[in-house]
């Protein structure tokens, strides 16, 4: 019991390191941008350390050590490759799709993504953005986050937000002005 005990430590010890080692040799962009990709590549590592921590010898631990190294190498070569062609980007990554043009709901393009209007004016009422119609472009990106460029081309004020919700603030910053 003891034995293994220790086996299972030594194991998540062993899958710790080898992972934070792996994950710094892949970059930041594993982390940062949330990609098709790199959400593939970080479930799969995640799998293949699982199977290292539930692993009952030292033979299948240096076996996911094996494969958490090729599979990290083969990421990063994927990688190397998205950045020199387009064609690979688009086919790893995505490419952003446009969802309001013009103050208009663009529903084919809402349906290929699988957005919803009520989803998709949730995350423009989470930018500040109340009316659809005000939108010249909204473009969701192959993160999955939304941009947004209103008619006016400015992104919506917060003191407006905060002056609505404390008007003597308002006047205050009013009669500082006129003295």
């Amino acid at each position: 019991m003891a034995i293994h005990l220790l086996f299972t430590i030594v194991a998540a010890v062993i899958t710790f390191i080898i992972l934070l080692i792996l994950v710094r040799w892949i970059g930041q962009t594993q982390i940062s941008q949330s990609t098709y990709f790199n959400w593939v590549a970080g479930a799969c590592m995640g799998n293949i350390a699982a199977n290292m921590l539930a692993s009952t010898s030292i033979h299948s631990i240096v076996d996911g050590a094996i494969q958490l190294v090729a599979f990290s190498a083969v990421t990063i070569i994927a990688a190397v490759i998205a950045i020199k062609s387009k064609r690979f980007r688009l086919v790893t990554s995505g490419k952003p799709v446009v969802l309001i043009h013009q103050g208009e709901y663009i529903l084919p393009h809402l349906k290929q993504t699988k957005v919803n209007v009520d989803l998709l004016n949730q995350m423009l009422r989470e930018q500040g953005y109340f009316d659809y119609r005000s939108i010249k472009y909204a473009i969701l990106e192959p993160t999955g986050s939304l941009s947004v460029l209103p008619v006016d081309e400015q992104k919506p004020r917060e003191d407006k937000i905060s002056q609505t919700e404390n008007p003597s603030a308002h006047r205050r910053q009013e009669s500082e002005q006129v003295k």
